[in-house]
């Protein structure tokens, strides 16, 4: 097997898996320390805002089922907006907002049909300085997550709008569903890939349709399937 040099792409992937695991770590500590067994389940449909850009939040959900996005609005641009991180079952949607009062800068948003639990920032805060070893799980996730958001600012700033597209691609395979025959779907549709590679429909379509015809990817409805991860590597500029 010859071995594959890592790109900026690649090594995002890999910082966003590592970052994932810490955070879950981190959030189960959490659980456990401020027993949220006992505490109420909130459902939310897709679509719901739970918080928007400039608010000042008291509470941070904690995701039991379905998925969050963080979509960032950027007026002056074409493209409208991106997501530039999301969060799934098991994970407890850090803000901007934990250790400071500043308004968070995007909006958060139920992605697929969620089951929330609510923390208040102020508990969150003081069970992480009562156990040290929280704290430091804490400034872990946030070091590898910090690298993993520049690596993808710098894939965002790329001219190449297929390495964006590519790069968004083995983002969302990073965290593949489980499936038995091994086949790895990215559950997106064209336009909400295109806003998570900050990229319009159009040119994520023109992209993914030039990887299919590379034999890197089969397009489905509200479906993408990766048929070469190692191959769309190579291909990312």
């Amino acid at each position: 097997m010859i071995p594959i040099k890592p790109t900026a792409s690649s090594c995002a992937a890999s910082d966003f898996a590592s970052s994932q695991a810490l955070g879950k770590q981190l959030a189960q500590r959490l659980v456990a320390s401020l027993e949220m067994n006992r505490r109420a389940m909130h459902e939310f449909p897709v679509g719901k805002v739970l918080f928007k850009s400039g608010d000042r939040i008291t509470q941070l959900p904690y995701l039991t089922r379905g998925r969050l996005d963080v979509v960032v609005h950027v007026p002056a641009s074409l493209d409208r907006q991106f997501t530039p991180i999301s969060f799934q079952a098991g994970e407890l949607a850090f803000l901007s907002s934990l250790f400071n009062h500043i308004p968070i800068g995007g909006n958060l948003v139920v992605r697929d049909a969620a089951v929330v639990q609510w923390m208040k920032l102020a508990e969150v805060e003081e069970a992480l300085l009562r156990d040290s070893k929280s704290l430091v799980l804490l400034v872990q996730f946030l070091g590898v997550r910090l690298r993993e958001v520049q690596a993808r600012e710098r894939a965002l700033s790329a001219r190449d709008v297929k390495s964006r597209v590519g790069a968004g691609l083995l983002r969302c395979a990073a965290d593949p569903a489980l499936r038995k025959d091994g086949r790895v779907l990215v559950a997106l549709t064209h336009e909400q890939l295109a806003s998570r590679c900050g990229v319009s429909r159009p040119k994520t379509s023109v992209a993914l349709k030039h990887f299919e015809d590379q034999g890197l990817l089969r397009l489905g409805r509200k479906w993408i399937e990766l048929l070469d991860i190692a191959a769309l590597q190579r291909h990312i500029v």
